[in-house]
């Protein structure tokens, strides 16, 4: 077959294959059916696998290109060669940290082949496939003619199976070293005239304030129905992940088909050829971020004679050192190298975090990262995919240990429901934390940041090794806990314990570090259990129940502390808190777009439940669901705190040009598309606190920033939402993807999911050939090479 290749191309895929970049995609033959539907949904049809990720591959290009080139770019290590050293990721990471950050961990190239060698043949060759289909893209289009975010742009290159393994384990690593990059960059050893300072007792509390917003930056809901909580008794299911807006941690909606072997619809991250959370013939699934740690640090014991060894089991050790050097260009164009010096024990690498997990002269910290080595995923997600049952999925996840930082709900078509957090995690249970903790600050650490900190001086310490495990020293799955039932199981992003109510999760065997129980649950937890109880005590659930609970929009906190709130507000006499007092008064306790004030008691109440000692129950761990409760407002520090509190919300927003008591579809909107050249802005109902965090708790997860003048922009939140009926004539899937399917500004997909999700119109999911061939927006094409 002849192609023309545009000339520039034509010189790069030259150089590409003189250094080897190329691989072998030349030798390998791939044809898909590449076909869409209403809203852009692309639906994949080929006959193997290696043609399936073609297909993908191709379709998402379409869509995403620019998104998706940029991120090649982080995980290459080469933001800064080409975009300067002062600017940052999508997910705000300065460039030159990110870099040496990537090129430390994805600089091996053979190591990440390897990597990819470890993985099915199948999923090889389907993410060898989407590298060929993205190319395929980029080869058809030429640079020249790119979109607007990257056209012409020098970065743009083919992209290789390598660069497909840098993506999966920047995925890999997102909820561990991931949240860790700058700090690591910043770690250097202590000098020779510096002393070790006892520490004062006081966290940093910005510092451990920023780790947790990463961390929450990902969240999601999940309800999982069995055959006695649906209206025909078999399953239901709600997921509904709370991603970021832009980035390629965008989900992309696509259906994959290969006859008699894989037919599956959902939603994934950029770059898996395979569905991350979907649904089949008989199952669905969705997975929601969990509370375990998939990492410990270790504290090293420093030979008194020199900072840069340690001491493991009295002999001293030399740590080892990699110079990592990455190009940033200059305001000239020019180009001037930045190193670092990482320096790294046997545990993994060192890295100073705050007070008291700093290298000093007598310790230092290192982390173990769980999901380093973690190239099961994509057979992980293959399994899932072609499971005909919970059982199936449970068996997936028990095999391959491939989840890396995520519970897993699931629903099928005979009824049961099914959750689990079979994911991956340190093999350290609690009686081995608990002799290998070093010391009472360690273990106030764990207490307090949820950091685990083993003694690294012992190599008893270290992971148990279980030959049942695919991965050294991984917790085995079959003690992760698991259960189904035939009502309901939910999560909504607190560890395992309140899955269901009535099911009694605790275990002694299920180590500290997948979760601490008891512990304080979420307000969207508290608000997804009482929906499912208060429902099932009254009648079954149906579709429309269940996607009415999914956007109800109902603020937890509201109807659990406003009212003390209001009788507090009762009292005042200031005319401006009293005015403040009436918006609250009148406002429906929920975040739709017509509600008045929704915005205002984000604002306050992000501030409110800061308030030392503000509940009048404090958190009973017997009653998990019901508290804390109440607000303290006999105390008169904490009455006079929560009117501050308000006041100071209500300023917020005022010296933002807003109104205090605007509808909330008048303050929040949906504007990506503003920052990438588009021209729409939508009204946006959901909610969340001030800065993320699950305070509101509103189950329609929206994170909004305040932007003077204009109002609050949505970064994060309700993401690929599906709910899935299993029904006697099949599966019934309803469904969006909030930011629409293509970030390009040009493309008619890049916001109309958008506008249906403000408006709460439902999608139907065309799933059977007979509903995609005659679905209005249905269009063909059969691409090969």
């Amino acid at each position: 077959m002849s192609r023309l290749v545009p000339r520039a191309l034509s010189a790069a895929l030259a150089v590409a294959a003189a250094f080897g970049a190329v691989d072998s995609f030349a030798q390998v033959k791939y044809t898909a059916e590449v076909r869409r539907t209403s809203y852009g949904i692309a639906h994949i049809k080929a006959s193997d696998f290696g043609s399936v990720g073609y297909g993908v591959g191709y379709a998402f290009a379409q869509d995403n290109f620019c998104t998706m080139a940029d991120e090649f770019l982080t995980v290459r290590g080469e933001r800064s060669k080409y975009l300067g050293g002062t600017g940052s990721t999508p997910y705000g990471v300065n460039n030159v940290f990110s870099d040496l950050f990537y090129t430390y961990f994805n600089g091996d190239a053979a190591a990440l082949t390897a990597g990819l060698a470890r993985m099915k043949p199948e999923v090889q060759a389907a993410f060898k496939g989407w590298a060929a289909g993205f190319n395929r893209y980029l080869k058809d289009t030429g640079v020249a003619n790119l979109p607007a975010p990257c056209k012409g742009a020098p970065f743009i290159s083919p992209v290789t199976d390598v660069d497909m393994m840098r993506l999966v384990r920047r995925y890999a690593l997102q909820a561990s070293s991931g949240n860790f990059i700058a700090a690591m960059m910043n770690t250097f050893p202590p000098s020779a005239a510096s002393e070790s300072k006892a520490w004062d007792g006081v966290y940093d509390e910005q510092f451990w304030k920023d780790y947790q917003a990463r961390r929450e930056m990902l969240g999601s809901n999940a309800l999982a129905l069995g055959a006695d909580a649906t209206d025909n008794g078999r399953g239901m299911l709600l997921g509904n992940p709370h991603f970021p807006w832009v980035g390629t941690l965008r989900f992309f909606q696509f259906h994959v088909t290969v006859p008699g072997q894989m037919d599956v619809m959902g939603g994934s991250l950029s770059g898996f050829p395979f569905i991350n959370i979907g649904f089949n013939k008989d199952v669905a699934w969705s997975h929601t971020v969990d509370k375990a740690n998939h990492f410990t640090l270790f504290e090293l014991k420093l030979d008194p004679t020199n900072p840069r060894k340690y001491v493991v089991d009295g002999v001293s050790k030399d740590m080892t050192s990699k110079t990592v050097t990455v190009q940033v260009r200059q305001a000239d164009g020019s180009l001037a190298p930045v190193s670092r010096v990482i320096y790294s024990s046997q545990f993994g690498p060192l890295l100073n975090l705050s007070a008291p997990l700093v290298w000093g002269t007598s310790k230092a910290y290192a982390i173990k990262d769980a999901n380093l080595e973690n190239w099961r995923m994509g057979d992980q997600w293959f399994d899932i995919n072609r499971a005909t049952s919970t059982l199936d999925v449970e068996a997936a996840l028990d095999r391959n240990l491939g989840i890396p930082w995520v519970n897993t709900i699931a629903a099928d078509r005979l009824g049961n429901a099914f959750y689990a957090d079979i994911s991956t995690a340190p093999n350290v249970d609690r009686f081995h934390q608990s002799v290998c903790t070093p010391d009472v600050t360690m273990a106030g650490v764990f207490a307090t940041l949820g950091v685990p900190v083993l003694d690294g001086s012992r190599s008893s310490c270290d992971w148990v090794q279980d030959p049942t495990a695919p991965q050294a020293g991984l917790l085995p799955g079959t003690r992760m806990p698991r259960v189904y039932r035939t009502d309901f199981v939910q999560n909504s992003n607190d560890n395992y314990w309140m899955t269901n109510p009535a099911a009694n999760l605790y275990s002694f065997y299920v180590p500290a570090v997948v979760g601490i129980v008891p512990q304080q649950q979420g307000n969207r937890t508290r608000l997804g259990v009482s929906q499912a109880m208060a429902q099932l005590a009254t009648g079954k659930f149906t579709l429309p129940i269940l996607q009415q609970m999914a956007l109800s929009n109902r603020s937890y906190a509201a109807d659990a502390f406003l009212p003390d709130m209001l009788a507090l507000c009762d009292t005042q006499t200031d005319a401006a808190v009293v005015a403040l007092c009436s918006v609250l008064k009148n406002w429906d306790r929920k975040f739709e777009l017509t509600s008045r004030g929704a915005h205002l008691f984000k604002e306050f109440w992000t501030r409110a439940a800061a308030i030392p000692n503000v509940y009048t129950v404090p958190f009973d761990f017997t009653k998990p669901l019901t508290t804390p409760s109440g607000l303290a407002i006999s105390n008169p520090t904490v009455a006079t705190a929560l009117v501050g509190a308000l006041t100071a919300g209500g300023k917020a927003i005022t010296d933002a040009g807003l109104a205090v008591d605007a509808p909330l579809g008048m303050v929040q909107f949906a504007t990506q598309t503003a920052l990438t050249g588009g021209q729409v802005i939508i009204p946006m109902h959901g909610g969340d606190s001030a800065g993320g965090g699950d305070l509101v708790g509103v189950y329609n997860k929206i994170t909004s920033s305040i932007v003077p003048g204009i109002g609050y922009i949505v970064s994060t939140g309700t993401s690929y939402i599906q709910t899935v009926q299993f029904t006697d004539s099949g599966v019934n899937a309803q469904g969006f993807l909030s930011y629409s399917q293509s970030s390009n500004p040009a493309s008619p997909n890049f916001a109309d999911q958008t506008a249906k999700f403000s408006a709460k119109q439902w999608i139907t999911l065309p799933f059977t050939e007979a509903a995609i061939t005659s679905d209005p927006g249905y269009r063909t094409t059969t691409i090969s090479e």
